[in-house]
């Protein structure tokens, strides 16, 4: 994993600060004093970030209904990364079933929060000798240090497990995953919750490398504010106080950077989450194996940005569906345009969903284009805001769900101008 300065955590870092002592000279006239060096303090970092949802090297995410969705550190929400198979092959199989490596870290201890489970899913046609609550068959682990997990029978659960696991980093790079060290399951999956750093400042320092990070961005595309930040990186004192600033700086240099990339580009992806959130509770996340839109009309084909709740359950509850484009200089204006798509799988003709960008408003479900398909209503088509960045820095847009009577939104095909 290529190193990723969007270390939002790390604003927030707890830095245990030491306190530098001098000498006294009780000499009537005293020596000159020699200042002495920078005490190299301990401390502590949220680095979360570091950590990929989706390159655990898994075959998909398990559906929310088998393991529910997880939210981790710094915020994001994720499916479980799960690998499933059957038969006895799969059910004898050891070693590492799953894992990451992040590298260019920060020489150190870490302590990982895993969510993480193991499960025989009995009544399909094959066998295991798996005991229920197993803790001597699947282990989550870092680097070389392991935690056992508790194996079950069974085809879900209500419940993800929690583990933490602690090891040290000497080369720069951590790896985190899941493994087995006897038969007896066939189904897995893994999330990260937490990962935190405790060690030295000037271990920090040596891992980021600020002056090739000065030399990669220097020219590019970025606010006043950021432009700013990088000048300061060029002098930044080499303690606490200076890394969290740091930190911060770097923060804002890689975002400003990355938001005007999106923006040269005038695409916004939808086939991952790294720009986007939502509020309202409810399932969350990327389809990339839905087929209704290769014959409802709609064009809605996968990869896209969906928010969904079981038909059964009601309809979507209050929230936002947020696009966030930080770094920017306030008061620059944006057109942005994407394709929606509302259904309503209980047969409701959709109320409630409206396109927003900044302070403008587009009401979706009066002015999309209403179909029906397989007894599912919706409405669709292609809509437009126009947005100003505010005096923070952040051009919002996206859907605002209010007094839905739908379970089901999704988006694709975002452009920004």
């Amino acid at each position: 994993m290529k190193k990723n300065f969007l270390w939002m955590s790390a604003i927030a870092a707890m830095l245990t600060l030491g306190m530098a002592s001098c000498n006294k000279y009780d000499n009537a006239v005293p020596d000159p004093v020699i200042p002495e060096p920078p005490v190299d303090e301990e401390i502590s970092l949220d680095l979360t970030n570091r950590v990929s949802t989706s390159a655990w090297g898994q075959g998909g995410f398990a559906g929310a209904w088998a393991a529910p969705e997880v939210t981790t550190a710094d915020g994001r929400t994720s499916g479980m990364a799960e690998k499933y198979g059957e038969g006895a092959e799969v059910i004898a199989e050891t070693g590492i079933i799953m894992q990451q490596t992040i590298d260019e870290l920060p020489n150190g201890i870490y302590t990982a929060e895993i969510y993480a489970n193991a499960f025989f899913t009995d009544g399909r046609g094959f066998e295991s000798d798996l005991v229920d609550g197993a803790t001597d068959v699947v282990y989550v682990f870092a680097n070389e240090a392991k935690t056992p997990v508790v194996a079950k029978v069974g085809t879900g659960t209500t419940e993800n497990g929690l583990y933490t696991v602690q090891a040290e980093v000497t080369d720069g790079k951590l790896t985190l995953g899941l493994g087995k060290d006897k038969a007896g399951t066939n189904w897995h999956s893994i999330q990260i919750k937490s990962l935190t750093f405790t060690g030295k400042v000037s271990a920090v320092f040596e891992s980021l490398n600020l002056e090739k990070t000065i030399a990669d961005f220097e020219g590019k595309k970025m606010s006043d504010e950021a432009k700013k930040a990088l000048e300061f990186l060029k002098d930044a004192p080499q303690t606490a106080e200076g890394l969290n600033q740091v930190l911060q700086a770097l923060v804002l240099i890689q975002l400003s950077a990355h938001s005007y990339d999106v923006i040269a580009s005038g695409v916004i992806p939808t086939d991952n989450l790294d720009n986007w959130v939502c509020t309202n509770g409810n399932t969350f996340h990327i389809n990339t194996w839905s087929t209704e839109g290769n014959s409802d009309g709609t064009n809605m084909t996968t990869p896209f940005v969906e928010c969904w709740r079981n038909a059964g359950e009601g309809a979507l509850n209050d929230g936002n569906i947020i696009c966030l484009l930080p770094g920017l200089n306030p008061g620059e204006k944006y057109t942005v345009s994407a394709l929606i798509r509302v259904n309503s799988e209980a047969g409701n003709q959709p109320t409630g969903a409206t396109l927003y960008c900044g302070d403008t408003n587009t009401d979706i479900c009066t002015t999309g284009t209403a179909f029906e398909f397989n007894a599912i209503k919706g409405v669709y088509g292609t809509f437009t805001a126009e947005g100003t960045v505010n005096q923070e820095g952040n051009l919002e847009f996206g859907v605002k769900i209010a007094g839905a009577n739908f379970n089901w939104i999704a988006i694709k095909d975002v452009t920004i101008k």
